[in-house]
């Protein structure tokens, strides 16, 4: 007998995070047969849906995906338990968090796993970075998504919910030689994968540095007023609204134009992400993709901003100063959510060029398409 297709194969799974995004993707790969293990390293955020992993080492699937209780390998906060074994390991913690766990899991990384942070933010580096300084040089192969494959939400402690799912997934990979073993190894795990050139061209299609940013930012007073039940994707963008995204999308652009990347509008990517037919019209899209999309967010102090400023604004703007692009409106919005959450400092937090590579940028990009 010859061997099994691959997609028959169980693959070990590690997915490292418990929020909403961990556990649909946990949920949906558990139910595929594949072996998979939870991984928290942080303790305070979904406290009570971890302990219901912890007991009952089972996980609650709803929505579009399937439903049913299906049996995880395990669940721990050790990575020395999770990690070693993993033939694939899934980093769905918030991207501030990267650097802590790849500190984690470091020592216990080699070259044959595959590492995929989602979203990415250009966070493989940080990965990297954290190997090199305890000597660990057997890289695993990286890859970077733009943002979470699904729409979900934590119903109750140990349930998950599947709301809607993106159609493709455009990944990079680190190093880029070993995108076609990439694409052979998890194409048909990870659904329709689209290419493209670089991590840096990847994190600055994350859409959440446009849409989070500004749904949140242009309607403060919305999402604080007592009396309402604000949802941002509903009723946060009106016609000005859409000028101003094209505005900032405009200096991501040109950015990318000058990281060697195609100029892709945000509604492109979009588009092509969420819908079987991306030629569909891009307000009619994003309208439909907003019937479905939760409420809220319900207060500014909220992954929407403390991520998705420092993260991606953050890089936005570092990447701009390194290739002498100008980014007032990115910069300008990186000032006003400081001014509104004065305990932050974005700039401080800001993931920059310089926290992820110690030379030029031509060397990094030499580096990250080789």
């Amino acid at each position: 007998m010859g061997p099994k297709p691959r997609e028959e194969l169980r693959l070990k799974i590690t997915i490292v995070g418990s929020g909403h995004g961990g556990c649909a993707m946990a949920g949906t790969l558990a139910m595929k047969g594949h072996e998979v293990t939870i991984l928290k390293l942080t303790t305070g955020i979904h406290f009570e849906n971890w302990q219901a992993l912890l007991e009952r080492k089972a996980i609650r699937l709803d929505g579009i995906e399937g439903t049913g209780e299906f049996a995880l390998h395990g669940a721990t906060s050790d990575p020395a338990a999770a990690i070693p074994e993993a033939e694939l390991i899934l980093v769905y913690y918030v991207s501030n968090y990267h650097g802590l766990v790849a500190k984690s899991c470091a020592p216990h990384l080699h070259r044959g796993q595959i590492v995929v942070l989602n979203p990415g933010y250009a966070g493989s580096l940080l990965f990297e970075q954290a190997m090199t300084s305890i000597q660990n040089t057997s890289y695993p192969l990286f890859a970077e998504f733009e943002t979470l494959p699904y729409s979900s939400r934590l119903t109750q402690p140990g349930c998950v919910e599947i709301v809607s799912k993106n159609i493709r997934h455009p990944f990079a990979t680190y190093p880029a030689s070993r995108r076609s073993e990439f694409l052979e190894r998890l194409e048909s795990i990870l659904g329709e994968l689209v290419p493209r050139n670089h991590l840096l061209e990847i994190a600055l299609h994350n859409p959440n540095l446009i849409i989070h940013v500004l749904g949140v930012l242009m309607n403060v007073s919305l999402i604080e007023r007592p009396d309402m039940r604000f949802a941002m994707y509903r009723q946060g963008f009106s016609p000005s609204m859409w000028n101003l995204v094209a505005a900032l999308d405009q200096e991501k652009m040109d950015v990318l134009e000058q990281l060697g990347a195609p100029r892709i509008p945000y509604l492109d990517e979009f588009r092509l992400r969420t819908f079987e037919d991306p030629s569909i019209e891009a307000l009619e899209g994003f309208s439909r993709y907003a019937a479905e999309a939760p409420d809220g967010p319900f207060a500014i102090e909220h992954r929407y901003l403390t991520e998705d400023v420092p993260m991606g604004l953050g890089l936005l703007s570092s990447l701009g100063h390194a290739t002498g692009v100008a980014s007032p409106i990115c910069d300008g919005l990186i000032s006003i959510a400081n001014a509104l959450l004065p305990n932050h400092d974005f700039w401080q937090e800001a993931r920059t060029l310089d926290k992820l590579w110690d030379r030029t940028l031509k060397e990094l990009l030499h580096k990250l398409t080789r």
